[in-house]
């Protein structure tokens, strides 16, 4: 499974180099489902402005293009980096499955900072948190984020 994970995950790097050679935060985020990559997002989509486009918001957002629904259960969000609060709670609102990625963000990550949303089980409105996988090629998508 970890070779899986790698394979996407070089992906979500290809995205992450893309996105810092047009100027942008080298973040890369693809959605999986049924091992298939069913959307993408780099840093800094051209029709959202810089505080929105996030990787993760824009592979959730042409994932729900894609299927037709925001019901995204049955999906994997790959992501360079770890998602922070807002990539968090589209990725909760959103009902991702699973969350894989490479690199922590210690301050504004919802995971590791002291606000976890994304292991959080307080909001009742919220499903399940999302099966969470850390450190897929960590030293690659660290380097990445070096400028």
């Amino acid at each position: 499974m970890i070779a899986e994970h790698e394979k996407y995950m070089r992906r979500c790097l290809e995205l992450a180099a893309s996105a810092k050679e047009n100027g942008k935060i080298a973040v890369g985020s693809i959605i999986v489902k049924d091992r298939k990559v069913i959307a993408a997002g780099m840093e800094g989509a051209e029709d959202l402005p810089d505080i929105l486009s996030h990787a993760e918001v824009i592979a959730i957002i042409n994932a729900i293009k894609y299927t037709g629904s925001e019901d995204l259960s049955n999906c994997t969000l790959y992501s360079t980096v770890e998602p922070c609060f807002m990539c968090s709670y589209l990725i909760r609102k959103t009902k991702v499955k699973k969350v894989v990625f490479g690199a922590q963000s210690i301050n504004t990550g919802g995971i590791s900072s002291a606000f976890p949303f994304l292991r959080s089980d307080n909001i009742s409105c919220w499903p399940p948190a999302p099966q969470i996988i850390e450190g897929i090629l960590r030293e690659d998508c660290e380097k990445m984020l070096q400028k």
